[in-house]
């Protein structure tokens, strides 16, 4: 384990163990709840939705009991790959709850060596490829463990999205970083502040971000014999909204981009 991934593993076991609300598992979830959050997380793709029941699914640095639970719930067959062990204990925890079977596999997405050749139906790549500095290289080896046919959802942020709420001048939010992918995003504040599941209100350094640019993401993907079948910016926000806000700034640039892409290897 290199010195990038000891930081944010430690980063990340700590804000799990103050339940950010990435780290709270989907244990009230029925099977009308996670085919919703299907619906909405993979209904963008222009490709008919999957039949999810009996499908090898892999959750990639998708720790947490979220993401696996909803697949664990309509049947499919699941593993886990995740940095934080905290992050992979939340994910047995909703495996147990259930009643599903699941593979959790501590390790760095920078390296899937270990995982064979066509070894996946689907790879749901939730938010976490912006914590390590090449996202091709990731690509290319989902692009490997993914069958023919397969289909491999990916979340990254807006790499335009280098602003504050309270960045408001009057006339916009400014840009504050160069247009460079891989480079080190520097944070005027390396705090994560949020509420805990009981409300509580946590502040809790934060991991080591970088940005992605567009080419990378979407050049990536095709180089990995990835074609694109979807893509959705989100969440929206209120264009109505007090300016300087958070509403309103989401409503300028949302923060979170998710893609769509078929293998046709």
């Amino acid at each position: 384990m290199d010195e990038l991934a000891a930081f944010n593993r430690s980063r990340w076991n700590a804000l799990a163990k103050a339940r950010i609300q990435y780290s709270r598992p989907h244990l009230d979830m029925n099977e009308k709840g996670a085919q919703e959050y299907l619906n909405k997380n993979l209904g963008f793709s222009h490709e008919p939705m999957p039949e999810i029941a009996g499908k090898d699914v892999f959750c990639l640095a998708s720790g947490g009991g979220q993401q696996t639970a909803v697949f664990g719930i309509l049947g499919a067959n699941v593993t886990v790959l995740d940095l934080s062990d905290t992050q992979l204990e939340r994910d047995r925890e909703a495996a147990t709850h259930h009643g599903y079977d699941l593979t959790a596999v501590h390790g760095d997405m920078r390296d899937l060596s270990s995982f064979a050749d066509n070894n996946f139906d689907i790879v749901f790549h939730a938010y976490s490829i912006n914590f390590v500095p090449d996202a091709a290289m990731v690509i290319k080896q989902v692009g490997r463990i993914v069958r023919p046919g397969g289909i491999y959802r990916l979340t990254f942020s807006n790499p335009f999205w280098t602003m504050e709420e309270t960045d408001w001048t009057e006339k916009g939010y400014p840009l504050r970083q160069p247009y460079i992918t891989g480079q080190q995003l520097q944070e005027t504040d390396t705090e994560w502040t949020f509420e805990d599941d009981h409300g509580n209100p946590q502040k809790v350094a934060g991991p080591h971000e970088f940005m992605h640019t567009f080419s990378a993401i979407f050049n990536g993907l095709i180089a990995a014999n990835f074609r694109i079948t979807g893509f959705r910016e989100w969440p929206e926000g209120d264009g109505n909204a007090d300016p300087g806000t958070w509403e309103h700034l989401l409503s300028v640039l949302p923060p979170f981009m998710s893609v769509t892409a078929v293998s046709i290897k």
